[in-house]
Formats: structure tokens, sequence, C-alpha cells
């Protein structure tokens, strides 16, 4: 049994053995379609190359794009600056134009009030040396 095991291994390493003692033949026919090969992958390399090309110039143009869509945006929001900033001087503009405007009103009633009692200051001053004066300003409830 071991006889026969090693025998069958000799035979396998020897089968082994044969083909890789064996050389490739390498013709001109081999040696040419490597170089036609070769010039396949060039003209694809150019090729792609050409292509590859053509895509950077149209990157190129949807960039220029891009810059001119920013600057119109830029654009806008530099009007719409402008208009927020000119809008918020109106308003502030009113507020204080209706505070200018409001003060005399105010101060009109004040000046009013300050005449009028001055002028009963006045009656009631005279109201002391005129019995009939005061007899009127007691009835309408000023003195």
């Amino acid at each position: 049994m071991k006889k026969t095991g090693l025998i069958i291994l000799f035979f396998i390493t020897m089968l082994q053995a044969t083909p890789q003692s064996q050389q490739v033949n390498f013709t001109l026919e081999d040696r040419d379609r490597i170089m036609r090969t070769e010039e396949q992958v060039q003209s694809l390399r150019n090729e792609m190359n050409a292509k590859f090309e053509s895509l950077d110039a149209k990157f190129e143009a949807i960039d220029t794009k891009f810059e001119a869509v920013d600057s119109k945006i830029e654009t806008l929001y530099w009007g719409f600056g402008i208009l927020i900033t000119l809008m918020l001087f109106l308003f502030g503009f009113i507020i204080w134009d209706r505070r200018t405007s409001i003060n005399p009103v105010q101060n009109k009633p004040l000046s009013l009030e300050e005449r009028i009692s001055r002028i009963e200051f006045v009656l009631r001053e005279q109201a002391k040396n005129d019995p009939e004066l005061a007899e009127i300003l007691k009835k309408v409830g000023m003195l």
C-alpha cells in the first residue's frame, strides 16, 4: 500500500513537471498581433483624450455661465439691499416727521390751559373787590 501510494505520487509529480519544461513558441504573428493591439490601444487613448478635452471645454463653458448667473444674483442682492435701506430711512423719516408735527399740537393745549388758569386767577382776584362778579362766579362754580 505504501509502495503504490509512493508510485502514484511519483507519477503525479512527473506529470506536473512535464508541461513546465515545454517552451512556449513565440511567433512573428504573435508579435504583429501585439503591435496591432498596442496601436489600437494608443488610438483609443487618443480618442479618449480628445473626448476628455471636449468635456473639459464644456465644463469651462458651464463654469462661465455659472459665474454670469452669480454676478447677476450679486447685482440683485445689491439692489435689494439699497431698496431695504431706503425703506428703513423712509420709515425713520415718517416717524420723525410725525413726532415733530405732533409737538406743536401737544404744546397748544398746554398754552391754552395756562391762559385759562391765568384768566381764572384774574377773575378771582377781581371777585374779591367786586361782589357782583363774586356772585356770578359762585353760580358758575368757579368760587
